[in-house]
């Protein structure tokens, strides 16, 4: 799936939220869907659901796989919208991913040593797909 990030303040739900806010509806205008990139403390009321088509669980690394945005992720499921986690640069974080029901993630990982990381990252994907977590779907 294609979309498009409206802008936002790193780490900053408060200010992101009026930063984005002004974007979206002109990202939709163009047949794109609209990301909106949730930031730490977005789980308090601060993400225009109304106006959002893929939630994009940016913010720390702390915060994108805390309990506050797992939940955030499970709503965003439940109002149909698809999941993407940034920051995913480990086998672990990418697991992360995958129990919140993201179905896209994105890191800096394979740019530093693509000829080692490549092989690495391939494995991890393969691992995805056929090794089954402890988390079921509703996680």
């Amino acid at each position: 799936m294609n979309w498009a990030v409206a802008p936002g303040v790193p780490i900053d739900a408060v200010a992101t939220l009026p930063e984005s806010r002004p974007w979206l509806e002109p990202i939709r205008s163009l047949g794109v869907p609209a990301a909106f990139a949730a930031q730490d403390d977005s789980e308090h009321g601060l993400i225009p659901w109304d106006l959002t088509d893929v939630l994009f669980l940016a913010g720390s690394t702390k915060w994108n796989s805390s309990p506050a945005a797992h939940r955030l992720a499970l709503e965003a499921r439940e109002r149909g919208l698809t999941v993407h986690m940034g920051r995913v640069n480990s086998r672990r974080r990418l697991r992360i991913a995958q129990a919140f029901g993201c179905t896209s993630a994105d890191g800096t990982y394979l740019a530093f040593g693509p000829d080692t990381n490549l092989p690495r990252l391939l494995a991890w994907m393969n691992e995805l797909h056929t090794t089954p977590t402890l988390f079921g779907d509703d996680t």
